[in-house]
């Protein structure tokens, strides 16, 4: 009884990452355990968004090119490719989606936030999913984006919250209420 319990607590992070053809299976795979360690809003006021310099990954065979970006208060998202300054705009429409484009309705899209914390942003494009190819846009700080691949940051995100996320103490008390109900059985 005891192993059944403690399998279905830490059942969410068991998560064995294969190698996965694309970013986005990986993603589709990884998203439902890391969800709840998400930042809430993409506008809160100490928000990573806005705080971090965000290297854009990619699983695109043979491109190197690190497109680093940049995204202020005013709208602007400021993009470097291998140093080739460019900007795009942006816009939060409500606390969870987010307008990215050339202009604000110009070669523009609506993402939902799918995740975000101090070391990664996925962004989910709204719609139906069937109607394009890149369902996801995926973030790493700089320090992580210019040294990993996209499947290596995605590694070290499940890493970071597998290690972080089994609730001990609920195992510890669940183990104690066992341990007590036995000792008053026998």
């Amino acid at each position: 009884m005891d192993d059944r319990l403690l399998d279905k607590i830490a059942q969410p992070f068991n998560i064995e990452l294969e190698e996965r053809e694309t970013m986005r299976e990986m993603i589709d795979e990884i998203l439902p355990a890391i969800r709840p360690f998400s930042e809430p809003h993409l506008d809160d006021e100490d928000s990573p968004l806005f705080s971090r310099n965000w290297v854009r990954m990619t699983d695109n065979p043979g491109d190197t090119v690190v497109k680093l970006h940049t995204f202020s208060r005013t709208g602007e998202i400021m993009v470097s490719n291998d140093g080739e300054m460019d900007s795009l705009s942006f816009k939060i429409t409500d606390p969870n989606r987010i307008i990215i484009g050339e202009a604000i309705h110009r070669n523009s899209f609506l993402f939902e936030l799918a995740f975000m914390d101090n070391d990664f942003l996925i962004l989910v494009r709204h719609g139906n999913e069937r109607n394009f190819d890149n369902k996801y846009i995926f973030y790493a700080v700089e320090h992580i984006g210019t040294r990993l691949k996209y499947n290596e940051a995605l590694t070290k995100l499940v890493t970071k919250y597998r290690n972080n996320a089994m609730p001990w103490w609920l195992v510890v008390v669940a183990l104690l209420v066992i341990a007590a109900v036995v000792l008053y059985l026998t």
